[in-house]
This record gives C-alpha cells, sequence and structure tokens, in this order.
C-alpha cells in the first residue's frame, strides 16, 4: 500500500489511523495477529513510525481500548439524551449499550472478553471502561427506593447486559425473546409507580 506522507505536524491524524488498524487487527480473529509490525503494515508506515508514536504493544492496546470505551460512552450519552424521564433514560442507554454490542461484537469481545485488555494490568479506578459504568450507575439512581446499594443494582443491571450480548452473539440460532421485552422486565423494578 503506497501512502501519501503526512504533511508537518499532522502526526495526530497518523496516530490516529494506527489505532484504527490496531483497532480492526484485535477485533479480527486471531487477535494474535496484532503487532506493530501489522499495524505498520495496514497503515502504510514504516514500523519506526509507530514506535514514534507508542511505546510497545501494550500501550497502541491501551489506547486503542481507550477509543472504544471513549466511542460507547458517546453513544449511550446520546441514546439517553431525549428521554423525558430518568427510567426512560436508563431504558435508552440499555438498549443502546445492547445494540452496540451487537453490532460490534469483535470490538466488544476486546473489551470485555480478551486476553489483550485483561492482560493490560489496569484496575477499575480511572480506567477506560469506569466512564461507562458511572454512566449506567447515574442513570440508574434517579429510579432506586430508598435504601438500595447504587452500586450492586448497576452490577446486576450490566451483568443483565452483558450476558445478552454474549449469548445473543454466541447463540444466534437460539430463540431470543425481544430485547425491548427482556430489558424492559429486567428493569420493571425500577419503573416508577
Amino acid at each position: 500500500m503506497t501512502r501519501v506522507r503526512n504533511r508537518r505536524g499532522e502526526g495526530v491524524r497518523l496516530r490516529a489511523e494506527m489505532i484504527e488498524a490496531a483497532t480492526e487487527l484485535l477485533a479480527s480473529p486471531p487477535e494474535e495477529a496484532l503487532s506493530l509490525r501489522a499495524v505498520a503494515r495496514a497503515v502504510g508506515v514504516t514500523p519506526q513510525s509507530v514506535y514514534l508514536h507508542f511505546a510497545d504493544k501494550q500501550e497502541l492496546v491501551y489506547a486503542v481500548v481507550e477509543r472504544l470505551f471513549q466511542e460507547l460512552d458517546r453513544v449511550l450519552d446520546a441514546a439517553d439524551g431525549g428521554a423525558e424521564t430518568p427510567f426512560d433514560r436508563l431504558r435508552a442507554r440499555c438498549l443502546a449499550y445492547c445494540a452496540w454490542g451487537l453490532a460490534n461484537p469483535g470490538h466488544y469481545q476486546l473489551l470485555f472478553d480478551s486476553p489483550a485488555t485483561s492482560q493490560m494490568g489496569t484496575g477499575y479506578a480511572g480506567s477506560p471502561g469506569a466512564a461507562v459504568f458511572a454512566g449506567l450507575r447515574g442513570a440508574l439512581e434517579p429510579c432506586l427506593s430508598p435504601g438500595e446499594d447504587p452500586h450492586a443494582c448497576a452490577v446486576a443491571v450490566w451483568t443483565f447486559l452483558h450476558g445478552n450480548v454474549v449469548l445473543r452473539t454466541g447463540k444466534p440460532g437460539f430463540p431470543w425473546p425481544s430485547l425491548d421485552g427482556l430489558v424492559d422486565q429486567v428493569l420493571a423494578s425500577y419503573r416508577p409507580g
């Protein structure tokens, strides 16, 4: 692939292209195919160019994960933006979460079920995924009854959402009920009155 050289000062664009190439490589089996050389080939630059932006493969994987979680967070924020009630906001976020995961199975697996990301050595606090969970918890809190634990409830809802994405992706031949109906059933206790 012949690549048109960036003009001076356009390194940010090249970095974004490298992250996009790595995202696609990681989301396509086998994920072991990711290397800095493979990214360089996909973008059409020398391997040394990749090292100017990323010290190693782990730093590149972190950039991919960070970008995907930011994308998911934007999708969820956009989904609940027009909601009239707190419950409608929560429901919209839940449906958007599942829709994104089902539309992007390779990316979803990379974020939540991949050795490449589980070996990054990051904890929860300050991680790229913390904002997505905080958004779910923030949408859920106004729907809770007094005394309910917001963290435990958010974990329960997220576990349900995650299970739906993983199982629907892995078992497409199963006679799944509608996602809207399942979400409504699980969220019924958070619906007001």
